[in-house]
Order: C-alpha cells, then sequence, then structure tokens
C-alpha cells in the first residue's frame, strides 16, 4: 500500500488596510495653460513647473512623512500618516499654495499671451482605510481617494472662484482642523457623484489665501460656500 504526502497549501497572508488622509489636488485651467504654452512655443516650461513643484513635495517629505502616490496629469494624490498633527497639515497645505501661486507667476504666466482668468490649484481631503497591491505598478484602493477624488472636482461648484480652495470631510476636519486653521473655514455640503448614492455630503471648505478675520462685535462674517 502507497503513503502518499500531502502537500501543505502556503496560504499567503493579504496585506492589511492602512489609514491614511488622503490629499488630491489639480491645477485649474491647466488645458488652456498647455493650449497657450504650445501656441508660444513654451510648452516644455510646464514639464519645468512641474518639476519645481514636485521637487518641493519631495523636500517636505521628512516633515510630514508625505507619500506622493500619484501623478494624475495636471495634478497629484498624496498620502500622509494618519498620527499627523493637525497644525503640519495646515502648514503643509499652506506652504503648497504659497510655492505654486509663486512659481506659477515667474515660470508660467510671462510665457502666455492670454492667462486664464482661473488660476491655482483646487483641493479634496478625506481619510479612510486603503488596500495596497501591485498592478503594472504601486496601486491603492479605497474610498477616501474616490471622495478626495469627488471633494476635489466639486470646490468650483459654489462660492466664487475655486483657486487655492479645499474642500474637506467632516471626520477630517473635526479631528485635523478644528482649532488649529489659521484660514477662513467653512461648513459646506456637495452631492459628489456615486458617493452615498447622491445624498448631500457634509464637508468644509478652506480658502488657504484668507487668513481668519478677528471681527468687531455684532459684525457677522458673509459665507460664501
Amino acid at each position: 500500500m502507497k503513503i502518499y504526502k500531502v502537500k501543505k497549501t502556503v496560504v499567503q497572508k493579504q496585506p492589511l488596510p492602512k489609514i491614511f488622509i488622503v490629499i488630491a489636488f489639480d491645477i485649474c485651467s491647466s488645458s488652456n495653460i498647455i493650449e497657450g504654452l504650445t501656441l508660444t512655443d513654451n510648452v516644455r516650461r510646464f514639464e519645468h513647473f512641474l518639476a519645481t513643484i514636485q521637487k518641493w513635495l519631495i523636500e517636505e517629505r521628512p516633515s510630514t512623512s508625505l507619500d506622493i502616490y500619484k501623478f494624475t496629469g495636471d495634478g497629484w494624490i498624496l498620502l500622509l500618516p494618519d498620527n499627523i498633527e493637525g497644525n503640519a497639515i495646515v502648514s503643509f497645505l499652506a506652504g503648497l499654495c504659497t510655492i505654486f501661486k509663486k512659481e506659477f507667476s515667474k515660470q508660467i504666466e510671462p510665457y502666455l499671451d492670454n492667462v486664464p482668468s482661473i488660476t491655482g490649484i483646487t483641493i479634496g481631503i478625506d481619510k479612510g482605510p486603503l488596500i495596497e497591491m501591485l498592478l503594472l505598478q504601486r496601486e491603492y484602493v479605497g474610498r477616501a481617494i474616490n471622495v478626495a477624488c469627488r471633494l476635489q472636482s466639486a470646490v468650483g461648484d459654489k462660492g466664487g472662484p475655486p483657486s487655492y480652495k479645499a474642500l474637506i470631510s467632516n471626520q477630517v476636519y473635526n479631528q485635523y482642523f478644528r482649532g488649529s486653521c489659521k484660514f477662513q473655514a467653512y461648513k459646506a455640503e456637495r452631492s459628489l457623484k456615486n458617493i452615498l448614492d447622491g445624498k448631500r455630503y457634509g464637508c468644509h471648505k478652506i480658502d488657504f489665501m484668507q487668513r481668519k478675520m478677528i471681527l468687531p462685535i455684532g459684525k457677522k462674517l458673509i459665507r460664501r460656500k
């Protein structure tokens, strides 16, 4: 009677989801900017400009543990650890807006015959578990990425020019921004495609070009969300 050895099946452990703060930001009027630079034979200057922004992001890694996850063609998706302090996030976002505005005026505006009426960046932020996987390259899957990208796209739906403004999910705002943000913040709501079946999504809007104002007693701030 033959005795057959049964091979042990090795079950590979699936990576556990990790909690990240997801920041998605896009460049306003990027198509018009590229078109304008192409017409003046200066399109390579857009490449140099993007390289300057990426260099700044890389330099921010040591102080924020920033993961520069993905370049989207006209912006980036960034990941921050969930144990970061709120002040560090606010300082990072304010710095991002400042460096973008400075370098855009220096590297891009002089080479456009017509500067778009809206320039700058729009930002969306959420937090949640992401699953890392390896396809052709490292990828992440998770609702927080979807929400952050939808919030970024919805910044300009209301409230005037969207430049240098962010929509931030309520959970992120309450945990990291409330009490530590020195910029003007407003309660807001948006309908986000494929999120909560299109129901109104509660969030906060922050303008990183407008610092908080101390108003005289009896005066109210007119809010544009």
